[in-house]
């Protein structure tokens, strides 16, 4: 009795910790990350487009089930989202524990979270948009952020990985809303540019993008020839219509500051493209400085305005 009794645990547990994906050779375990609410899943998918393996967290809310189609939130630097004793600064996004109060408060809807690991090595080249560079003449500022990048510019690529291969697999594991106001893409400092980059790329994909201290100068602080051409190229290929929303925001402390005049112009400049009322949300705050412990102070305000779409 005794035996038939752990045996029948164990079928019960096991399904739950680890599981294939349908039709795919990928595993998913549990994240050995604390999360304060809902489930942390992990996998290592790899990219064909970058030519390596990608670390991948899924978090998904309490009570999820596959009964119901979740909005999706794509994150870039996933290794510094949910558990701050693991992060290399002990400070971490908290979006367990912001996005599980927003939820059992039904301020938002319940979401899913994909967190998309970065490396130290390939981050900078990773996350910088490419299509803007083509239209860089100052040498000084071309020469920093090619050592910055270290000559690897991967992010058409990246970008590729995340609509192409991971984005499919998300949608057909789990129980997500794939139309395109309930799938956003968020990211800080050179995620913000990722992202904002991200929406202009595949308008057909996310409909919404939050771009937190984004790192409008793309090298050095105060330089005026990267925000010029991102300016050009967002006047050119954000999309100007009436579904896509943009979030933008700024601290106040170092690093931030030195954003302050360009996150102005590119609000200005959003706001000149139709991106208006319930569309556009910007604001600067008071007293944060560009870490994952500032963020995480106003990322129910994004999280808010991107999981609210029908408001």
């Amino acid at each position: 009795m005794r035996k038939w009794i752990l045996t029948t645990l164990l079928l019960c547990i096991v399904p739950i910790l680890f599981f294939t994906l349908k039709n795919e050779d990928i595993i998913v375990k549990p994240s050995p990350l604390k999360v304060s609410s809902g489930d942390l899943w992990h996998m290592d998918l790899f990219s064909p487009e970058m030519n390596e393996t990608i670390k991948v967290d899924i978090w998904t809310p309490e009570r999820y089930t596959i009964n119901k189609d979740y909005p999706v939130i794509y994150m870039h630097d996933g290794q510094n989202l949910f558990d701050a004793t693991s992060t290399w600064n002990r400070q971490a996004w908290e979006i367990d524990s912001v996005a599980g109060i927003l939820m059992r408060d039904s301020i938002i809807p319940p979401a899913i979270v994909v967190g998309i690991y970065s490396t130290d090595t390939t981050r900078l080249g990773d996350l910088m948009p490419e299509k803007p560079l083509q239209y860089l003449q100052n040498d000084t500022i071309k020469n920093f952020i090619d050592m910055m990048c270290r000559g690897n510019y991967r992010a058409d690529e990246y970008l590729a990985f995340i609509v192409n291969t991971l984005k499919p697999v998300i949608d057909r594991n789990f129980s997500t809303d794939t139309a395109l106001i309930s799938t956003s893409i968020m990211g800080s400092s050179m995620g913000g540019l990722i992202s904002i980059y991200g929406m202009c790329e595949y308008p057909q994909v996310f409909g919404s993008a939050a771009c937190l201290s984004t790192h409008w100068t793309g090298a050095l602080g105060g330089n005026e020839d990267f925000p010029r051409v991102m300016r050009g190229y967002l006047t050119e290929k954000l999309p100007q219509d009436t579904i896509h929303r943009l979030y933008m925001d700024n601290g106040d402390c170092p690093y931030d500051s030195v954003y302050t005049p360009y996150f102005l112009e590119m609000v200005a400049l959003a706001d000149s493209l139709g991106y208006k009322d319930e569309r556009l949300k910007s604001a600067i705050y008071k007293g944060h400085a560009h870490n994952e412990k500032s963020w995480s102070k106003r990322v129910e305000i994004p999280l808010t305005f991107l999981l609210n779409n029908e408001k």
